[in-house]
């Protein structure tokens, strides 16, 4: 029984000692590790890679190997632009491989793109139709900053499917980014865009009321708010003498009003609809 008892302590004093050297070999092990870190620290800084003067030095072989000829920007523009790109691309590395950077773009492209696009917005005053073609695709949620730019290109190089997918993505990052409710359609250019004051933020239109009522089919709507809505809201309307109207449709006055309804006025014809209503 000692024997073993003494075996247990000795199996105990190995299994410390062993722990020990353990411990202190990985400390030593770290050790090196921060000192092979500092070493390439000092040796990346001391050699670190310029972006633009090497994306000077490789601009044809970039547009090329990137695709970017569609582009057609001059050689600065492309060396703004490529620049940028490789900034993103390259991260905290101190040298610059084209291949790596043709490796990365592709697998971040759907990144890249819209930066591109951007870019692209920021090096020209007016854009090419193949440009604006890939901007328009491209943008991403920049569109509710760029909107009304593009869509005024658009309209002038006559390209009506470019407006239309514009009114797509305009929807789109609205609601992802502004607002759950989209504006009121605008009467002019078609899109979401018409704020309380009746002032389009795309076109710069201002509706008048008339417009508008036409443009929605008011009296149409009006019927269904009569329809769907309680008699104290109805009153409510008659009495104040004007409803909200967003893009789902007409509000009583008496119910919460949202930053983006519209104040509509309520013409006599309009209140005798509503009276007769109440009094079915």
């Amino acid at each position: 029984m000692p024997r073993k008892k003494s075996s247990t302590a000795k199996t105990k004093r190995l299994d410390e000692s062993s722990k020990k050297e353990s411990e202190e070999m990985k400390q030593i092990e770290d050790s090196v590790k921060v000192s092979i870190s500092s070493r390439r620290g000092r040796q990346s800084r001391k050699r670190y890679v310029d972006t633009e003067e090497w994306v000077s030095r490789h601009l044809s072989e970039l547009i090329s190997l990137l695709g970017l000829e569609f582009l057609e920007l001059n050689e600065d523009e492309y060396v703004v632009l490529l620049t940028r790109v490789v900034e993103m691309l390259r991260g905290e590395s101190s040298t610059l491989d084209i291949d790596t950077i043709a490796r990365r773009f592709r697998r971040n492209i759907e990144y890249i793109y819209p930066v591109i696009a951007r870019t692209l917005l920021e090096l020209r005053e007016r854009l090419s139709v193949q440009q604006l073609e890939f901007v328009v695709n491209y943008i991403g949620d920049a569109v509710l900053g760029y909107a009304p730019r593009l869509y005024s290109e658009a309209i002038k190089l006559g390209r009506n499917d470019l407006v239309e997918r514009l009114r797509e993505i305009w929807r789109k990052w609205w609601v992802a980014k502004k607002h759950p409710i989209l504006p009121v359609v605008c009467p002019v250019c078609g899109f979401n865009s018409l704020m309380p004051d009746m002032n389009c933020i795309i076109c710069g239109s201002n509706i008048s009321e008339k417009q508008l009522k036409e443009y929605i089919n008011f009296g149409e709507l009006l019927k269904e708010f009569a329809k769907s809505s309680d008699i104290e809201s109805i009153k409510k309307a008659l009495s104040y003498g004007y409803v909200y109207v967003n893009s789902l449709g007409i509000k009583a006055p008496s119910e919460h009003r949202d930053v983006l309804d519209i104040e509509v006025l309520l013409s006599n014809e309009e209140k005798e609809l509503l009276r007769k209503y109440i009094s079915q």
